[in-house]
């Protein structure tokens, strides 16, 4: 009697891999290396496989910016979650979130940002996040104005470290931060 071996799939975790590959990809080489052969060969899946999980090469791209979005929020709320002080923390929290990205991430969103350009609707579920952020903000602070300077100023630091705009040192960074800090506390 033969055996026959059957493999479980688990495509939560394919397709994971799959935005964790074309992540790699885009950070190494940029959006223009980003081919659904180059991700599928990386990952050890099939074209198909791939193309079962995303149809195109504009779904792997709006998937992995919505992937990116969720760890950043993700981060922020846990980052919300843990200040004593309800009053400005999710404002407190993005800033706090966006001035420490790591390098790869960083170096993702760079890549990314030229094909945010030809395709603004990639952003479309980072706008949605946004808009909550704000609702929250709302909620939250004395001065929801002063929360959104922080966030726009924390916005304006993170894209000049996603285009290599400014050579901030460490020091300056967090007095940045600080200051930014302190207007969601107004």
């Amino acid at each position: 009697m033969t055996e026959t071996r059957t493999r479980r799939r688990r495509p939560e975790a394919t397709q994971q891999r799959l935005l964790e590959v074309a992540g790699e990809i885009v950070g190494e080489a940029g959006v223009a290396a980003l081919t659904l052969e180059a991700v599928a060969k990386r990952a050890g899946v099939s074209k198909g496989g791939l193309l079962h999980h995303f149809p195109s090469k504009q779904a792997l791209l709006a998937a992995m910016v919505g992937a990116m979005a969720e760890r950043f929020a993700r981060a922020a709320d846990t980052a919300a979650a843990a200040d004593a002080d309800p009053r400005g923390r999710g404002a407190r929290a993005y800033v706090r979130t966006a001035v420490s990205e790591p390098e790869a991430e960083i170096r993702r969103w760079a890549a990314l940002s030229a094909a945010f350009m030809s395709d603004p609707s990639l952003l479309d579920g980072w706008r949605g996040r946004l808009k909550e952020f704000r609702d929250a903000d709302r909620a939250e602070c004395a001065d929801p104005v002063d929360a959104l300077v922080a966030r726009l100023a924390a916005d304006g630091l993170w894209f000049a470290d996603v285009c290599g705009l400014y050579d901030i040192d460490a020091e300056t960074r967090r007095q940045v931060a600080d200051r930014l800090v302190a207007l969601t506390r107004s």
